[in-house]
């Protein structure tokens, strides 16, 4: 029973992560046509207003609006939220989507060693399974450290905030509705990123227009769909092995933009995925060993 449940709450996060890689390409895309914190908003927006009646429709919760003790944490992740994804779109226009995606999957280091800070634990097969990740997201960007970006630098901060969020989430998961979660996470993130929109940039409906089809994507599929699969599969999974089984998006990634946008990978690259494959088998061993007691990130 406990294999079928982790085994289950691996394959959600895996759907997670294959969304989150896909969405690599409409963001870069996107921003072709509006900023970064105008398209956040953008985001946010739809992501809101898509969780509302996908929320009724399977709880139909009584008080959407009334406030709930366990809000103010749903409010705190929200606050992780936006600045990690304006931090990481912002990031996208002074570096590539390749060396992007690899500092985004860095979380996975994060993580366990940012848990062993707030009382958690991590079982020796994840943390084999992060160094070959590691190694493997490396190859995959082919990432030069001698020419570290403004964006690289960006991009590693909103690593460090994925990274708290996953652990926040995996405290925060089996304390609140999924969805209430959710609507109050984008909701807030709405709010923080349309003030910093009208501060810094200049909204322009023709350009939007023209964006609609990645803010639609990332708002329905990356934002609504994905982080709520992300708050069901970590009600069973660490937070260090959640983190691992999301990196997979780097390979996602990779495979979205040979096909939507006619890039290839090297050898070198599909090197680098295969490591990241093996990291996430490797991680697996954890469910033929005894638990250890006290892991993971359940109060």
């Amino acid at each position: 029973m406990i294999f079928k449940t982790e085994l289950r709450a691996d394959l959600i996060l895996l759907v997670t992560a294959l969304i989150w890689g896909f969405a690599f390409v409409f963001q870069s895309t996107g921003m072709e046509h509006i900023g970064p914190i105008t398209f956040v908003f953008g985001r946010f927006v739809v992501a809101t207003l898509a969780i509302i009646p996908i929320w009724y429709f399977i709880e139909k919760p009584k008080h959407i609006f009334v406030w709930e003790p366990t809000d103010k944490k749903a409010l705190q992740l929200g606050i992780i939220m936006v600045i990690g994804m304006l931090l990481q779109q912002a990031g996208l226009l002074y570096t590539t989507v390749s060396r992007a995606g690899f500092l985004t999957g860095v979380y996975i280091v994060f993580v366990p060693i940012l848990g062993v800070f707030m009382g958690s634990k991590t079982q020796w097969p994840t943390w084999l399974g992060v160094s070959f990740a590691l190694l493997g997201l490396y190859f995959l960007a082919q990432i030069e450290v001698t020419h570290f970006l403004l964006g690289d630098s960006l991009i590693l901060l909103s690593s460090v905030l994925w990274a708290l969020h996953v652990i926040y989430t995996g405290k925060v998961a089996n304390q609140m509705s999924v969805f209430r979660l959710m609507f109050l996470q984008f909701a807030f993130s709405t709010l923080i990123s349309g003030v910093a929109m009208i501060t810094f940039e200049v909204w322009d409906w023709q350009a939007v227009k023209e964006a609609a089809g990645a803010l639609l994507f990332v708002g329905v599929l990356s934002s609504c769909v994905g982080f709520s699969l992300q708050v069901v599969g970590m009600r069973t999974a660490p937070a260090s092995h959640a983190a691992l089984i999301l990196s997979f998006e780097a390979i996602f990634a990779a495979i979205g933009g040979w096909w939507l946008l006619g890039e290839y990978l090297t050898t070198t690259e599909l090197i680098g995925c295969g490591l990241i494959l093996t990291g996430g088998l490797l991680s697996q061993l954890k469910l033929f060993i005894r638990s250890h007691p006290g892991e993971g990130l359940h109060p």
